[in-house]
């Protein structure tokens, strides 16, 4: 993996955290502006939507720890487009 698409990657993922917590921030301030309660009629689709968005976030902290770890190997193993000599200076 060359730096230019590790840089892409990193990108990637910090637009999508960002428009994530846009997208909650908004949800949260719309639900509580239509008061969204039990009689509603979009009650069960919010209920769906904040329980999904509560595994996203379980399955974030995992995917955030696998990302660390592949970057931490790729930086041990060299990830400087050469072969594995020239990343150990042989």
């Amino acid at each position: 993996m060359s730096k230019g698409s590790l840089s892409s990657v990193a990108l990637g993922i910090i637009v999508a955290l960002v428009s994530l917590f846009i997208g909650l921030y908004m949800i949260s301030k719309v639900s509580a502006i239509a008061a969204i309660d039990n009689t509603s009629d979009f009650y069960t689709t919010f209920t769906s939507l904040v329980t999904n968005t509560g595994t996203i976030f379980d399955v974030m902290v995992l995917v955030i720890i696998v990302v660390a770890l592949g970057i931490a190997i790729g930086s041990i193993r060299g990830f400087t487009g050469g072969t594995r000599e020239e990343a150990a200076g042989i």
